[in-house]
This record gives structure tokens, sequence and C-alpha cells, in this order.
């Protein structure tokens, strides 16, 4: 119960992740390990619910590719609570759409994620996140539709909790 109030939602939180298997291994596309790709994540967490509670947000990601990438977009699903018996463990699905932008062209593109999450405090979080996403700029660049997948690694922050009436 003690966890129940310092962990009520209704809140505002920031999280900043970098993909790890892009950091640390690369692409067979030319991108050597080391490439950074951040991805900036502001998130509202609705109250809770019996199993969990609601969250939407928007997103911001940025590749430091050899033909630079950015993606700006905004996401909603759920957050499951209480998993495997553990309050600071937490499982959130969520499905975004967004604007791709490369080569002075903004393409619309979809994602999927399965966020993991493990609080380390009151207000901090760590965050792995497992990514697919439509990448519309290699339809427009190459006539080849493709769907990417990303790990990222992150720490999140409760920037402030709402007032309850």
């Amino acid at each position: 119960m003690n966890s129940m109030y310092y962990y009520g939602q209704n809140a505002i939180n920031f999280s900043l992740h970098q993909d790890l298997r892009l950091l640390a291994f690369g692409d067979h596309l030319g991108n050597k390990s080391g490439t950074l790709n951040f991805m900036a994540r502001l998130k509202y967490e609705a109250d809770d619910k019996e199993i969990g509670f609601f969250v939407g947000g928007l997103e911001f990601e940025k590749a430091l590719l050899k033909q630079q990438y950015s993606r700006f977009g905004a996401y909603g699903g759920f957050t499951f609570m209480d998993v495997f018996n553990d309050y600071n463990f937490h499982i959130t699905p969520t499905i975004g759409v967004g604007f791709i932008h490369r080569y002075q062209e903004n393409l619309l593109s979809w994602s999927g994620s399965v966020q993991f999450e493990y609080f380390i405090s009151n207000s901090l979080r760590i965050n792995f996140i497992n990514q697919i996403t439509e990448r519309s700029d290699l339809e427009f660049m190459y006539d080849d539709l493709k769907y990417r997948y990303s790990f990222f690694i992150g720490l999140e922050i409760r920037l402030f909790q709402l007032k309850k009436y």
C-alpha cells in the first residue's frame, strides 16, 4: 500500500534513451558501432486503475546516421502494474504515429513498442524499449518499405504530479 501512495499516477514524466543495438553493434548499412540514436519522450500517466493506467505522450528521435534521420510523433498505450507481483516493475505496450524527416521530406510513419521499466526511486526509473518503426523514408529513397527494430535503454524522471481533485 505504501508503494501505491508514492507511485500514484496522474503525472508528467520525461525520459531519454539511446538505441543500444546501434551504439554497440552498428548496422549493416554503413553505420558503425558507436552510432548515436537518441529518443526523448514526454509522457502523461493517467490515474491508476485496478491493473494499470493509460499513458500518452510525444517522442522525438534523432539518429546521427550517414544521412541524418529524425522522427517526431505521438503515442498512446496502457501500463500494466504489479507485473510478477512487484509493483516496481511495469510493462507498457504502445502504438504511435508520427513523421520521419529525411532529405527535406516529412513522411508519415507508424510505430509499436513495448516498454519495460523498473522504479529506482519515487521519481527515477530505468527503461528498456523494444520498438518497431515503419521506415517510410526508405520507401521514399529506395522504393522499398521496411520495418526496423530498435532496442533503447534509458532513464525516466517524474517532472511533476498533477493535483487530484
